[in-house]
């Protein structure tokens, strides 16, 4: 029996996070840290909520990782100006310094990830799982209802 298509498609993704932790290891920053490491570094003075919105990963989570990442010396806090209830979200030099590898590593991912197909499978490809995507929110949507 073939196995569900969800399984598959989490093997891969644990696959795939395997070359971030091989090449990350050593750096302190554990799975999905460095998404947000990303997130911080390309939107400089976001707030953690609005981090959670745009990651779509909920708060605790945010949090925790953003403790860590604080903890390691990658991201700090400041006060938002304006509002003074909001902490805005900033990398350190070490982080900063960090950028280039992480880049390098998403690099060498898609090459690896696509290695041996077209330009027309990889469009095929994205096009299912922008369906599947698509499918997901409608079911998650009309179970809201």
């Amino acid at each position: 029996m073939k196995k569900p298509l969800g399984k598959e498609i989490n093997e891969l993704g644990r696959d795939i996070r395997k070359i971030f932790n091989y090449h990350l290891d050593g750096y302190s920053l554990g799975d999905g840290q460095f998404k947000i490491l990303y997130e911080v570094f390309n939107n400089p003075g976001i707030s953690q909520d609005r981090l959670s919105k745009k990651r779509n990963v909920d708060k605790t989570t945010i949090a925790k990782a953003i403790k860590k990442l604080i903890n390691n010396g990658y991201i700090e806090k400041k006060k938002d100006e304006i509002d003074k209830r909001i902490y805005c979200l900033l990398c350190t030099e070490k982080a900063i310094q960090l950028i280039p590898e992480i880049k390098r590593i998403i690099k060498l991912e898609n090459e690896v990830i696509t290695e041996g197909f077209s330009q027309e499978e990889l469009t095929f490809f994205r096009n299912i799982i922008k369906k599947m995507s698509k499918n997901i929110n409608i079911h998650l949507e009309k179970m809201g209802e």
